[in-house]
Order: C-alpha cells, then structure tokens, then sequence
C-alpha cells in the first residue's frame, strides 16, 4: 500500500453489528448499541451501522444481510457486539461471511438495579458465540480484547484501539517492497525466505542494483535538481557544498520514481559497500529523510527490518527508524545510570539513517566504520552522507521480525531513550529496556539479527494484536521477574520460578 507522503497509517473503514437472542429483547440490545455508538461519536469515531433490521442480529438472513452490507461498503474490519446473550450460529455466520477480521465484545451489566428484569447475560454469551466461531475455523478472523465484557465506555476505548490494530493488519497485507540488489555478503542474517515474507500479505519486487543504478543516471540527465538540494540543505545543517548534494538528490527522485512506478509501501538497497562505489555516496541521508516522511527505507537490503518499520510506522501513525542492537554502556557515561540495571541499558546506532527531527542537533557527516575500509587515505568522499546526532529522549517500542521456515516469528520490547550524551559518532540513543539483559540472553541470541525497527511510542500492545492477526505464531516478549526463560539457568540468575 502506497500512501501519500507525509501520512504514515492507512484509513480505517470500521462497521459494527450486535446481536440478540430470541427469549432476551432486542429493544435491549438496540439500547446498549445506542449507548455504545453514542460514546464512539463523542471519541470521534465514526463507524458504519448495516440499514434496517439486520443492524441487530436474530437470524441467519440477518447476519448474510449485515456482512453483504459491511462488504459492499467497503468496511474493513467489524465489529460484533453482544448486546445480550446473542444466537451463537448467526454470530459465527456474520463472522464467516464477512470479509475482514471482526472484534468480538460483549455488553457488561450496567448496574444493580437492572440486574432483575434487564439482564443481558452477554458474559455467559460470549462463551457460546467464540466456541461457534471456533468449531467453524474461524479463529483466524476474530480478535478478542484482553477485557472483552465492556460497558459504553470501554468499549469506544477498545473500538479506537482495534481501529490501530487494522490500521498495521490492513498496510501489511497490502503492501509491496521493493528491494534493489542482493543482501551484502557480510550481512548473511539479512537474507530471507520469499515463503515467509508472503505469509503475512507482503508482495516483493526484487530488482538488480543496477536497476536502481540506471534510475539515478537517468535522473542526473534529466532532472533540475536544484529544489531537492535546498530542501537538504534547509533540513540538515553541515550539507557539503560542491556537487556532492547533487549525487544524493538524484538518489532520493530515484528512489521516489521508483516507489511511483512500482507502487511501493518502502524500500532497501545495497548499502555496504557496492552503494558507495556506484553512486559514490552512503545513502544515509535520503533514507531518514524519506522515512521520515512515511516512505521508509532500510539499508543493506534488509527486508525483514523494512517490512518491520512499516508495522511499527503503522502501529504509531509516525516515523520510525532501523538500528542495530549496537553496544553495551560504560556506568560512567553518566552519573544518572546508577537508577538503572546497567545490562538493560545498551546503546542503539545506525550509520545515520533516522529522520532529523529525531535527533538533537543533526549534522551531515561520513560513516567512519566504511572510511577505514573504503577511503583509508585521505578525506572522506564516497563515505559521506549519514546524519549524526544524538536520538531524542522518547518512549519506544523496538521490535523485528525473522523468517523460520515458511513462517515468521517475532519480537516486542518497550523502553525509552534517555537525555544522555551518547559520547560517540552516528545517529546513536542511549535506550532503557527493562528487563532487556535477560531478553537479549534468552529470547534475542540465535532467533534475530542485529536489526530492530524503533517507533518513537509505546505501541507494544496493538503490535502484538495484529501480528497475531496477520499470522504470526510466536511472539516473543519480555518475562517479568520470577518468571524464567525457557533454558534458563535459575541456579545463575538466583530466580526462582512461580
């Protein structure tokens, strides 16, 4: 799914039905439904109610009615609320025939003096209506809150929170990547598996570097780049002056009439090292830049971090940013990390790729690492390009996901970036993960490599919601104390299990 630039979540079209029992009222459950849409209005929600009778459910020709309706609209997600006990066959039937995923939640009881005449008895209901839709395989489609007996009011809550979930559900299953060149040879756990990658809905457009290559040369000939270069110079202090800014704006109208002509959601490229030799610059620069504006684009082909950026740009509604689980922190970096566990504190870093209104006093410079190798002598020329700068302090969720087989798995993990000086050269934070030593131990060594996507939000919950939703059969996230990993040896952590 190729969004506007500058728009980081597709829209949601979300419709709702309930339902009702025959030996309970309807009219209670038109009453709770009114309740329910009434404080979805007050949230801003708007949500597309099915015409005439089958807007409550009480028989099959309802449900076939409400779901044909939802689907002609165009809704792409539903939910199905049990304003009383409901008729668990037709609630399984409107879930079969829809075409996307529905919430199902229930009407709690709204006070004790209802409780004699009023009784809607939806929590005795939900069991009935998600044991029908399971016995149909059905479990695929349905998403249940962690509190899914709700009054008016927490149920607009869980409806705004569905509505995220969808939002990563729908962009993933419809977006296409591009990537230009094979993974770097010194870079074998970025390599994938097409199988896993397809799994969740995401199409791959794999070209050759040299397609990207012929890109950019047509764009050099052609193109008037002089709007592209005041554009960097205006968002990034330190822009070189000469012609290099030229080679970096000819990349990024390249990369953009790429994403037009194959209608890409995101992209990644050779970076390391037959980037630097082709188009003689790193491609730092234009990859913050264009992921800050909700086009992201990874480095060193690496599609399971890209395709991990979209869920977490999506998940946040704002730019988000690739880096590498990078380094361990020195206590005396700073006197404030007494308060702090000094293995769940590590540094994150990136040659330069994160979007500079994420860092504090961003600066163009070149990538030191590739100068030693590339441009031992001498001043740095095809090395430069990256932005540099401390990461702003921030909540964060990192997260990433990894082929196993024809399948994927994953990971979630919320922290923040601290106000600290990380004292050393790239786009580097000084990141808080609680319990992250243990993680890194149990959870991180052998499954994932050295790439995590970063939302600048704590987004950990919707994340792991649509994941689940798109497929994804293990999700691995931290354990809280007492509570050990699976090998984990107690008789060294001196923890004991519950």
């Amino acid at each position: 799914m190729k969004l506007p630039l500058g728009t980081y979540s597709p829209d949601i079209k979300l419709g709702i039905v309930s339902a009702s029992r025959n030996c309970f009222p309807r009219a209670l459950s038109e009453k709770r439904t009114k309740a329910l849409l009434g404080e979805c209005k007050k949230g801003g929600l708007d949500l597309f109610v099915p015409d005439g009778e089958c807007a409550i459910l009480e028989s099959k020709q309802h449900a076939g009615d409400a779901a044909r309706q939802m689907n002609e609209a165009g809704c792409d997600a539903a939910v199905l609320y049990l304003g009383n006990f409901s008729p668990e066959i037709e609630d399984a039937v409107f879930v079969k025939e829809f075409g996307g995923a529905v919430m199902v939640i229930a009407a709690a009881e709204e006070s004790a003096a209802t409780l004699r005449c009023d009784r809607g008895d939806a929590l005795c209901g939900l069991l009935s209506a998600v044991m029908a839709t399971s016995k149909r395989g059905l479990q695929h489609k349905v998403y249940i809150p962690e509190v899914p007996l709700v009054t008016a009011q927490s149920g607009a809550k869980e409806i705004a929170c569905f509505i995220q979930i969808m939002q990563i559900v729908k962009g993933i299953q419809n977006a296409t990547v591009g990537l230009f060149g094979p993974r770097p040879r010194d870079f074998e756990t970025c390599n994938y598996n097409m199988s896993s990658i397809a799994s969740i809905g995401v199409e791959v457009e794999e070209l050759g570097f040299f397609d990207l290559v012929n890109e950019v040369r047509a764009i050099e000939s052609a193109e008037d780049l002089s709007a592209v270069i005041k554009s960097f110079k205006d968002e990034i202090p330190c822009v070189p002056e000469g012609e290099f800014p030229e080679r970096l704006a000819a990349y990024e109208l390249a990369l953009l009439s790429l994403r037009d002509k194959l209608n890409l959601s995101g992209a990644t490229s050779q970076c390391w090292a037959e980037q630097e030799f082709a188009l003689k610059h790193v491609p730092c620069a234009v990859n913050a830049r264009l992921t800050g504006k909700g086009f992201p684009v990874a480095c060193e082909n690496d599609i399971h971090s890209l395709i991990s950026e979209l869920m977490g740009q999506y998940a946040s509604d704002s730019s988000v940013t690739v880096l590498d689980i990078n380094h361990t922190i020195p206590q005396d970096l700073d006197a404030s990390l007494v308060q702090y566990p000094a293995g769940d504190v590590i540094g994150l870093f990136h040659c330069g790729n994160t979007d500079p209104k994420r860092l504090k006093n961003p600066e163009m410079k070149h990538q030191v690492i590739m100068k030693r190798l590339m441009e031992p002598e001498g001043e740095p020329d095809i090395t430069r390009g990256t932005i540099e700068g401390q990461i702003a302090a921030s909540p964060i969720t990192m997260l990433q996901i990894h082929g196993v087989g024809d399948k994927l798995q994953a990971y979630i993990i919320e922290g923040e970036f601290l106000d600290l000086n990380p004292k050393t050269f790239g786009g580097t934070g000084t990141a808080y993960f609680p319990g992250f030593e243990r993680f890194y131990r149990h959870v991180l060594l052998g499954r994932f490599h050295h790439h995590a996507a970063v939302a600048f939000d704590h987004c950990g919950a919707v994340l792991y919601e649509a994941m689940k939703l798109l497929g994804v059969e293990t999700i691995h996230t931290p354990l809280p104390d007492g509570v050990p990993y699976l090998g984990e040896n107690i008789f060294r952590t001196r923890r004991t299990p519950i």
